[in-house]
């Protein structure tokens, strides 16, 4: 035992504990890997940009959808920052998954391609306008969108899995309540696209609800792929 002079070392062994079930050793201390920091910041540039495109003139927050932003140079920028975001954030949780070594990874990566793919999709192609005739970009528009939201609880729903730790389980109610608010989205949405009806009231509103639930999705398999990876 060290004495009060300090000049004696400690020479009983260091004591090791285990880490609790679903943490990662060395607790809270551990550094975070770096694909985990930056998709979080990925996800958080989205986030801004998102909120950013709420100041572009001519759309209501509630009543109109963000890509209708694209009427305005500012809106291609920001609409063009948070996709380019996203997809970011696709590749960190790609590597993520590499590294967590999950058994089901080919499904995941082809899953994140496809979201990235989708998110690609919607800000290079402009959404056709109220008013506007259909074009074969407002199409593509229309199908990287609906990919967009699709597949995050999907990607949510697999990589929870049967777990019954709290980050699982955590993860898996995320993805389901997103899955039904997108559900609900279609239904309201459906006939304004598909029958070119008058959009319904606050279905703005509706939009940015499901893709404030999308974040959170992402944020929640970002944790739970970095507690199952094994190093930075």
């Amino acid at each position: 035992m060290t004495t009060g002079s300090g000049l004696l070392a400690d020479t009983r062994p260091p004591v090791t504990v285990d880490a609790p079930a679903g943490q990662r050793p060395g607790g809270p201390s551990t550094p975070a890997p770096g694909w985990y920091r930056y998709a979080l910041g990925a996800v958080t540039v989205a986030l801004v940009a998102g909120l950013a495109l709420h100041a572009v003139d001519g759309v209501h927050p509630l009543h109109q959808m963000l890509s209708e932003t694209v009427a305005s140079p500012t809106g291609v920028l920001l609409l063009g920052v948070a996709a380019a975001a996203l997809v970011t954030a696709a590749a960190c949780l790609g590597i993520g998954i590499r590294r967590a070594g999950l058994r089901r990874s080919g499904p995941l990566t082809l899953l994140l391609a496809l979201w990235a793919a989708g998110l690609v999709a919607l800000a290079v192609f402009p959404m056709d306008l109220s008013g506007e005739p259909t074009t074969y970009a407002g199409v593509l528009h229309r199908y990287g969108a609906a990919v967009a939201v699709a597949v995050p609880p999907l990607l949510g729903l697999v990589v929870a899995g049967a777990g019954r730790d709290d980050d699982a389980r955590q993860l898996r109610a995320a993805a389901v309540v997103t899955a039904v608010a997108g559900v609900g989205f279609a239904a309201a949405h459906g006939p304004t696209i598909l029958l070119d009806a008058d959009s319904l009231p606050y279905i703005g509103l509706l939009e940015r609800i499901l893709l404030a639930l999308v974040l959170v999705v992402l944020v929640r398999v970002a944790r739970v792929l970095r507690d199952a990876g094994t190093g930075p």
